[in-house]
């Protein structure tokens, strides 16, 4: 792929232009007020960052704001330097494609000429008519359609933009500013410079109101200080836009139905100095047509919006008909809910709780967006509407109407996967079933069996073989099989009714089981999982889950020689995962997104804490009793861990991004002090293909441990940071480049797994085992799926011996390197 990529680049990317065109390879913003004669006359070029800053240049007329503005951008560029798609474009000549689609089309054409024919005499013998053949892009036009063409320099989108960055300084209030453009031609290429001089900003020095009803001052006065006019700013159009509508929200939520923003109107004036402003917010009264005289206005006091009656209309279909065929009717809480002849799919009460207004209520527009989210978020129905209807033109009441059309209830889905463990392959089959109003309450129901087999070396095998290089590992020597079952419910159960939530919570209570039946020939292990959760939104941004409790149930049967090779290992984590024992936690966890679903962003923020806790509100009530800590005759842990998960996304373009990931986990063992690690299910391990891509999953550290056996490898703390740079190439298809460092360590020195603590200080400090990988990978993007293929490499190994573990200019790619598949970005 470098390869390729280098190939590519030493191409011309301008070697189709035509004489006397020229390729856009650059635009750059110049404030030349703000720089010397010198540096002009040396090289033409935007200010660093630094200059800008100290100079206080507003950000609103930054370089990178204004840029958004020009009307001609040039060729995408991947990693700044490299126009792949423009590349890929020109691999290709137009002329000759064009000529080759021709070729082909006219053979299609007698073809399908020749098919008419002969479909006149099968239509004679009553046979079956032949199918036409489709006329199909060339490999050429594929190509050309994968890539893009070059952006030839056009004087007139450059005046345009001249035009365009004009009129976005003075909606920004620099009504003196002077803009200028030049061209910098080099061989069959051209750079166009803007010269911005934005001058002396006019600024807002007094605001009022002039509101022609009276009954309105009392609302917008007593949210004035949400105003986003205030005196000393910047004159900026988008404010004034944005206050217009705040202004009319405020009212819309006040009752005022029929207020529109074209209500409010502003006086400017800037008589008293060329660059301070006066300015007053003007609200006319509510304007209607005269009854008797139609083509004449009057003006009233603006109305207030009361709800005179709710219709929901279920198994409304907006596809098939404007008029909603009515049958049945049922009246709850003085709300209609209205359907076709048959059964209701749904109970009532469970579609009202998701509505935040009932008869009478006072039209409030933050009720009806409360209302469309939440019956949004029941995911039930494929389709939401509410809509208002005065009961006549003159009337202060209205009619809601909420038109709902309900998803496919039941859904069955069969998978296969296959996989590669550390060489060692397996195949899983999934049977999936869904329903997503069990109950007629959207209850959603998942059920997922699934039968996996897998070849796994065994331990037992492993240490015979060791000194020999040999694996005594049998082919599907493992079988993993059992069922899935969780049921989510959209409201609140004990306890989690008595938490205070806004109207936009959507509360969700869920109750999970899992069943997990493992076997090979050196044990076998049952593990039940309970699980029960609630999970809500606490913001637009912040969700929040609660386990209480969740409970997992180990019961496990070794074979003597497999016992015997875990008491040799003398490693806690394997004495403790192949026994019979049971963890008890409770915890959660709060994720914050900063995300947008409607603002264009540059750059946003992902975190998520999670934390648990386990044995202790059991051991403490034992405790009282007098009774050993066991639960139902089976010993069970005491431990507490917590992670933070950090993501930011630089948002580079639509083609590209920079993400980059902090990870830090810790946890321990409490009251028992005879337990020197966490639960081997519960704690931290390393690598894979969402983790170090370099190492395989659980085959890094602890520390600078360098196993002797094939196990899972886990400890108590972990540290990790992820860079990567994702770019788009042509359609379906991305790059991903990647650096990932970190590892996992004990809290408490173990003998069997040396230098695998965590350490302060000295040669084996945890900064000095910190392993680090790089690597490339292919993502293709499905729009609802993105398959991932990462291809990695380590660059530094803590499992070497000090002053051997830079690592990359020794290792054999094809010993080490490790190929990872996923489904979705790994952060």
């Amino acid at each position: 792929m470098f390869g390729l990529a280098i190939l590519l680049a030493s191409c011309d990317p301008a070697r189709r232009i035509q004489q006397g065109d020229y390729l856009l390879s650059q635009n750059r913003i110049i404030y030349p007020n703000l720089v010397n004669k010198k540096t002009l006359a040396g090289k033409l070029t935007a200010l660093p960052g630094e200059q800008l800053a100290i100079l206080a240049l507003p950000p609103e007329i930054a370089a990178n704001q204004l840029m958004t503005y020009i009307k001609q951008k040039p060729n995408t560029k991947i990693l700044g330097i490299i126009p792949l798609h423009l590349l890929v474009y020109n691999l290709v000549d137009p002329e000759k494609v064009k000529e080759n689609k021709l070729l082909k089309d006219k053979k299609i054409d007698a073809k399908n000429k020749k098919i008419d024919a002969e479909n006149i005499i099968r239509q004679q013998q009553d046979k079956k008519l032949k199918k036409h053949k489709s006329y199909r892009r060339t490999f050429g036009e594929w190509l050309m359609s994968v890539g893009e063409p070059p952006v030839i320099l056009d004087s007139m989108l450059i005046r345009n933009s001249v035009k365009q960055l004009t009129l976005l300084l003075h909606n920004k209030g620099y009504f003196e500013c002077k803009i200028t453009d030049s061209v910098r031609v080099k061989g069959r290429k051209a750079e166009v410079l803007y010269f911005v001089r934005p001058g002396k900003p006019h600024k807002i020095d007094s605001l009022k109101y002039d509101i022609e009803d009276p009954q309105l001052v009392p609302y917008i006065y007593a949210d004035s200080a949400n105003c986003l006019i205030n005196s000393g700013d910047n004159y900026n159009t988008d404010n004034f836009q944005k206050e217009r509508e705040r202004i009319t929200r405020v009212l819309n939520d006040e009752g005022f139905y029929a207020f529109s923003k074209s209500y409010v109107h502003y006086e400017i004036d800037s008589g008293i100095n060329g660059h301070l402003m006066n300015v007053t917010i003007g609200i006319k009264k509510y304007k209607y047509v005269d009854s008797v005289y139609a083509d004449s206005e009057k003006e009233a006091s603006h109305p207030r919006f009361h709800i005179h009656s709710i219709y929901v209309q279920m198994q409304y279909n907006p596809a098939t008909t404007n008029i909603y065929e009515a049958k049945d009717t049922i009246w709850v809480d003085s709300t209609a809910f209205i359907y076709p002849a048959g059964q209701l799919r749904f109970h009532p009460k469970r579609i009202l709780a998701k509505i935040f207004f009932r008869k009478g209520d006072l039209y409030r527009v933050s009720n009806v967006e409360y209302t469309y989210t939440g019956l949004s978020e029941l995911k039930v129905f494929r389709y939401v509407n509410i809509k208002f209807e005065r009961l006549s033109p003159r009337s202060n009441q209205l009619n809601c109407y909420i038109q709902l059309m309900p998803a496919t209830k039941q859904s069955i889905g069969l998978e296969g996967v296959g996989n590669n463990t550390g060489g060692e392959l397996g195949v899983q089959g999934d049977l999936a079933y869904q329903n997503n109003s069990v109950f007629k309450g959207a209850e959603l129901l998942q059920v997922r069996f699934k039968y996996g087999l897998q070849a796994q070396t065994l331990l037992t095998s492993q240490s015979e073989s060791q000194g020999s290089n040999v694996s005594k590992s049998l082919l599907l020597n493992t079988i993993d099989v059992g069922p899935e079952i969780s049921l989510s419910v959209p409201r609140a159960f004990f306890p989690f009714f008595i938490i205070p939530m806004r109207p936009r919570a959507n509360p969700q209570t869920s109750l999970k089981f899992n069943f997990d039946f493992q076997q090979r020939p050196d044990y076998t292990r049952e593990i039940a999982t309970i699980g029960y959760h609630f999970d809500w939104n606490l913001t637009d941004k912040v969700h929040v889950t609660l386990k209480v409790p969740e409970m997992n149930f180990v019961y496990a049967v070794n074979s003597s020689d497999f016992e015997s090779e875990l008491v040799k290992l003398n490693n806690f984590f394997l004495l403790n995962s192949f026994t019979t024992h049971t963890i008890t936690d409770v915890g959660g966890s709060i994720i914050y997104n900063g995300q947008s679903e409607t603002k264009l962003q540059h750059s946003f923020n992902y975190i998520r804490l999670d934390g648990e806790i386990s044995g202790l509100f059991t051991h403490l009530a034992d405790q009282g009793l007098g009774k050993p800590d066991k639960l139902f005759g089976n010993p069970y842990s005491h431990y507490v861990l917590g992670q933070v998960d950090w993501r930011h996304y630089f948002i580079l373009s639509k083609d590209d991004k920079i993400v980059v990931r902090g990870l830090v986990g810790a946890g321990t063992p409490i009251i028992d002090n005879t337990e020197e690690e966490l639960p081997f299910d519960k704690s931290f391990w390393a690598g894979g293909s969402n983790d170090i891509r370099a190492w395989a999953a659980r085959n890094l550290g602890p520390g600078g441990y360098s196993q002797s056996y094939i196990v899972d490898q886990v400890g108590d703390i972990k540290l990790e940071a992820n860079l990567e740079y994702r770019v788009s190439l042509i359609k379906l298809l991305g790059l991903g480049f990647f650096i990932d460092a970190g590892n996992i360590w004990l809290l408490n020195n173990n003998p069997s797994v040396p230098n695998g603590n965590f350490m302060l200080t000295g040669p084996n400090n945890f900064v000095n085992q910190f392993a680090v990988g790089y690597g490339i990978g292919l993502r293709f993007d499905f729009t609802y799926f993105v398959f991932r293929l990462d291809f990695a490499d380590p660059m530094i190994d803590p499992s070497q011996p000090a002053g051997q573990r830079f690592v990359l200019p020794r290792i054999h790619i094809v010993d080490r390197a490790e190929l990872n598949l996923g489904i979705g970005y790994p952060f």
